[in-house]
């Protein structure tokens, strides 16, 4: 697996933070819609809050792909990018910024 790079190519992130691309839940989904089209896996999800000059992790939200790589196989892109979209949907909070780990297999 590499690491998936899109900045500069792909759809702009809400915000950086220290130069980390964050989503909100609307971009969050053109990010996976993106990644569909260059059949990039999610490994991974983070969920912040944005708290004046903070960045809090929201412990309630953090999404691990990575075992999906073994029991998926080939089909580990599509099936990663469909649980991102799933644990994305289940974010009650609009306020959370998520960070991704996107890969290329």
């Amino acid at each position: 697996m590499k690491e998936f790079v899109f900045l500069g190519f792909g759809p702009e992130p809400t915000r950086l933070w220290c130069g980390v691309p964050l989503f909100n839940l609307s971009d969050s989904h053109e990010l996976l819609n993106y990644c569909d089209t260059r059949d990039a896996a999610v490994l991974g999800i983070e969920g912040f809050k944005i708290v004046g000059d903070k960045r809090i992790p929201d412990l309630d939200c953090i999404a691990d792909f990575s075992a999906l790589a073994v029991a998926a196989g080939e089909a580990f892109p599509a099936m990663s990018r469909k649980s991102a979209r799933d644990f994305i949907e289940l974010i009650s909070d609009r306020d959370t910024f998520l960070e991704f780990v996107l890969v290329r297999v």
